[in-house]
Order: structure tokens, then C-alpha cells, then sequence
């Protein structure tokens, strides 16, 4: 029985919707990567020369969801903000966003965004490696924001699972990956910034702030250091 044009081109595309929704089926992510450790528990409020002050400086807002609904503009579990201090005098704002899973319509929010649409203007922007002590390298970001009389430099990375994107389309890609391997990512973002008088004074604040993350990630527990920095 031969078929006419439209019954067989209508066949076609049945068929080829169908194959897409099995294809789809087939990746769709089924393990998660969600951690279950507590940043306000685990990350200590004294390290090496540095000390949590009980208040601390307002900092850019982080939006932590309730009871779980993220959202475009909540997309954060937990949220740690604090203000430490060393034995000389020097500040760190510390900033820390962890979500459980990441979605292509639901991701971490890159701070020079926020920055900015909270008035801030941009200054220099520079992407490198964040040493830590054992020499090894974490994929970051840096850069210095002023708005009225203040003015920040500011440090950071962003972990998707095992990757550190270092733009809006490397999170997509790296969610898309992990999902083709049948995960759905956790993430967190590490922010560090510090207020300087001007931006003459922003080399010495990063150096700062480098000393500082690598001194974090190692006076902390190996469970909880992996919400910040990938499993080997």
C-alpha cells in the first residue's frame, strides 16, 4: 500500500518525536551530586591568623531559598557571610553560595553581575588561577568595583561538580556535560572582597585574599572542603 506525501511525512516526524523523547529519556541526569555538609557549621570561625568578627561588614546580598524552592532570583541552600580579621589589622569579606543542584534556567550567579546591577561601575576584570599552599591552582576570577565611596576588590570562583566555568556559557556547557553523564551538578560560589581606599591599593588587597583562601581551604575538614574545591 504506497501512502500519500502528508500521511507519510507525518509518520516521519511521529517517529523522529519519538526518537527524541527516548534520546531525552536516555540522558536525562538520575544521580545527583548534592552534598549534605553544613557551611555554618564546618567553615571555622578562627584559621591561621584570621578571626570571624561577630559583625561584619555589609557585603553584596546573596539570596538563599526557602525551604528549598529555588528560584532565578533564589538560587542558593546555604549562605555563609562573614568579615574576618587578621593579627595586623587587615579585613576579608568572605562570601560563600552553595545550591544543591544546577539547572540551565536555575544557576549561581557570577558576583560582577550582581555588582553591577546593584550600581557598581567596573574596573579591571582578570581571570587566573587562585593558588593554594600545595601549589595547584583553582580556576577564578578577579576585579575591582566602585560605586560612590566605596570601592572593592574582589576575588572568586564558582564550582559547578567537577568543573570551575569561568563564564555564563562555560556554566551552561558544564551543566549539559554533567547531564550527558547523567548527573545534575551541586555548586558553590567562593567570593572574597575587600573595601580599599582606591584601586592603587587593590594588588596588595588580591595577595591578601589569596593567602586567605588558600588558608581556609586547608584549616577545614576534607569533607567539607569538597563543597569548595572539586574531588581529585
Amino acid at each position: 500500500m504506497k501512502l500519500s506525501k502528508p500521511l507519510g511525512l507525518s509518520i516521519v516526524i511521529s517517529l523522529l518525536m519519538a526518537g527524541s523523547n527516548v534520546t531525552a529519556w536516555a540522558v536525562k541526569p538520575r544521580q545527583t551530586m548534592e552534598q549534605t555538609t553544613s557551611l555554618e557549621q564546618q567553615v571555622p570561625l578562627a584559621f591561621g591568623a584570621w578571626k570571624a568578627l561577630p559583625t561584619g561588614y555589609q557585603q553584596m546580598a546573596l539570596a538563599v531559598s526557602a525551604d528549598g524552592q529555588r528560584s532565578e532570583e533564589q538560587p542558593y541552600d546555604q549562605v555563609v557571610m562573614r568579615t574576618y580579621r587578621n593579627d595586623q589589622g587587615e579585613f576579608v569579606m568572605l562570601a560563600l553560595a552553595y545550591a544543591n543542584q544546577q539547572q540551565q534556567e536555575i544557576k549561581i550567579h557570577r558576583p560582577e553581575i550582581c555588582y553591577q546591577a546593584q550600581g557598581y561601575r567596573a574596573g579591571d576584570k582578570q581571570e587566573l588561577d587562585l593558588p593554594l599552599v600545595d601549589g595547584k591552582g583553582i580556576p577564578g576570577q578577579r576585579f575591582f568595583m566602585s560605586s560612590g565611596n566605596r570601592q572593592e576588590a574582589v576575588s572568586y570562583w564558582i564550582r559547578i561538580g567537577n568543573d570551575y566555568p569561568q563564564s555564563g556559557i562555560g556554566a551552561r556547557v558544564s551543566i549539559l556535560e554533567h547531564g550527558l553523564h547523567g548527573k545534575i551538578p551541586d555548586a558553590i560560589l567562593v567570593r572574597v572582597s575587600s573595601i580599599v581606599p582606591a584601586q592603587a591599593d587593590a594588588a596588595a588587597a588580591y595577595q591578601r585574599q589569596e593567602r586567605f583562601l588558600a588558608d581556609l581551604v586547608h584549616a577545614m575538614p576534607a569533607s567539607a572542603a569538597r563543597l569548595l574545591v572539586a574531588a581529585p
